[in-house]
């Protein structure tokens, strides 16, 4: 993954190795933001993220196209 230096806005280029991540040739910033390192969510947060995301686009669609009155789905509708 490429990506550009948060201080200085030059194109970074990966370093592997031990210190794995992203080396900005110009200021030699180090970072590791594309690699997603330390992103890693739980099941329940997912879970929670996901149903936020479908209560938002179900508040910004018109409640008559649910005739059936079945709503967006729930977490009891999700298959793990």
């Amino acid at each position: 993954m490429r990506c550009s230096c948060r201080r200085c806005g030059t194109y970074m280029i990966q370093s592997e190795g031990n210190n794995f991540g992203c080396v900005c040739p110009e200021c030699l910033n180090r970072c590791r933001d594309c690699m997603g390192t330390n992103t890693v969510m739980s099941p329940e947060e997912l879970h929670a993220v996901l149903a936020a995301r479908i209560r938002a686009d179900a508040d910004d669609e018109d409640s008559a196209d649910d005739p059936e009155g079945m709503g967006p789905p729930t977490q009891d509708d999700w298959i793990d």
